[in-house]
């Protein structure tokens, strides 16, 4: 008798510790999710708001330069923090996730050179990691992170451990939603590219920006979905 009440606790406290960890599992993606979607909106909010220039900033990484600097960098740091500690279904998909960690805190450690001539509301800053070609680090390791998180979606979110005739609609519908957020985050890298590369004007333009708030706005919708924020398996396609 008490080796079955016993086996009973047994059974409940490891099935708790299962439910536990997939909450924790489908957390830290929508935490992901929420903080790539809401990066450019709140930049932009911040330093248009509270700064006494009122201008929006050529790129992303122009705000290491204002007073949202904090913010920036901030967001960043979570973003990777969150990437060391995600879990997937895989061992690749795990050092995929701990490689976005990685560019995405050398993005926020190593900032983009400041406009030159100056822009508004731009400062000159010291930094822990003031290297040379720390503007060229900074570029590359933007790029690579859109990338790995571009091979995700389209590569490691659409697998399912079900052949393609037995899974759901709700699970075909998701994929769809992968691939066009990982298009969407390569098209965005591929324009910034071309940008950089015939763009010959002395101006800064927002063009930069937008292109990195659209790619922010596919990674992070393209996570919220992998969470079942958005197109959550119904309970017959769950089991």
């Amino acid at each position: 008798m008490f080796k079955e009440i016993y086996n009973k606790v047994e059974e409940a406290a490891k099935r708790t510790k299962t439910d536990n960890a997939v909450v924790t599992f489908y957390t830290i993606r929508k935490a992901v999710g929420w903080i790539g979607m809401l990066i450019p909106v709140v930049l932009i909010a911040c330093g248009y708001l509270f700064d006494a220039c009122r201008t929006v900033q050529p790129s992303i990484s122009h705000y290491y330069y204002t007073n949202a600097r904090e913010l920036f960098v901030g967001a960043l740091c979570a973003v990777s923090l969150f990437m060391f500690c995600y879990k997937g279904f895989s061992r690749i998909d795990n050092i995929s996730a701990n490689i976005a960690g990685l560019f995405a805190l050398m993005v926020a450690l190593f900032p983009t050179n400041i406009s030159t001539p100056a822009y508004p509301c731009q400062q000159s800053l010291a930094s822990l990691t003031d290297v040379p070609y720390s503007g060229t680090i900074h570029l590359v390791a933007a790029a690579a992170f859109f990338l790995t998180l571009t091979f995700m979606s389209v590569f490691l979110f659409t697998l399912s451990n079900k052949p393609k005739h037995q899974q759901g609609e709700r699970k075909k519908m998701r994929n769809g939603i992968y691939y066009i957020c990982g298009g969407i985050m390569f098209s965005c890298i591929v324009a910034i590219a071309i940008y950089f590369a015939f763009d010959k004007r002395e101006e800064e333009t927002i063009f930069t920006l937008v292109c990195e708030s659209v790619a922010l706005l596919a990674f992070g919708i393209s996570w919220l979905t992998k969470g079942e924020a958005i197109l959550p398996d119904k309970g017959e396609e769950k089991k």
